[in-house]
């Protein structure tokens, strides 16, 4: 995956991301599309609560893998995500309405340049090269302006890569 915001460290903990978006046990996950529409190609993951905030999802085909995600609330109906996968921290823009959760890729290109030259310049952002393909997040603030972005419309990804969460049918894993 290119031009990514991730980390080696957790940013969220159990006291800065302790949003609980995730409703159902279970849900069914799709891709988006290029063309916007949903993909077929939908996995079932069911859903554990944990303490802290902190939820396990388990992936429920042949391979059952399972990640780690925490929210925080960066405005009504958007959250930014953290997701652990056993390799280390991706960051995500939520987007939850009726029901639905849509999780958006962050992509550090795709930020405003202005404000990916501040959370640089402050030590919030670290990039890995000169085109912004991957940059490290080091900041809960520079996630949160991050995410913040995603929510205003202020960050286009030209390549976005998307999913979305929706309750499973009769809550089933």
């Amino acid at each position: 995956m290119s031009a990514c915001l991730v980390s080696e460290e957790p940013v969220l903990d159990a006291e800065t991301g302790k949003a609980r978006p995730l409703k159902a046990p279970a849900y069914q996950s799709c891709p988006v599309e290029d063309d916007g529409a949903l993909s077929d190609d939908c996995t079932m993951l069911s859903v554990e609560r944990l303490d802290g905030g902190l939820y396990r999802l388990t992936d429920n085909s042949e391979a059952e893998e399972v990640s780690e995600w925490r929210f925080r609330r960066i405005a009504r109906g958007g959250y930014a995500a953290q997701v652990y996968d056993g390799d280390g921290y991706s960051y995500y823009y939520a987007l939850v309405e009726r029901g639905r959760i849509a999780m958006v890729f962050m992509q550090c290109a795709s930020l405003p340049a202005g404000l990916r030259a501040r959370l640089i310049s402050e030590g919030g952002l670290e990039p890995e090269n000169d085109g912004y393909d991957t940059c490290i997040v080091v900041t809960r603030a520079a996630l949160v302006a991050a995410a913040r972005a995603y929510h205003s419309g202020e960050a286009v990804d030209e390549d976005p890569f998307a999913t979305v969460l929706t309750p499973a049918p009769g809550g089933a894993g």
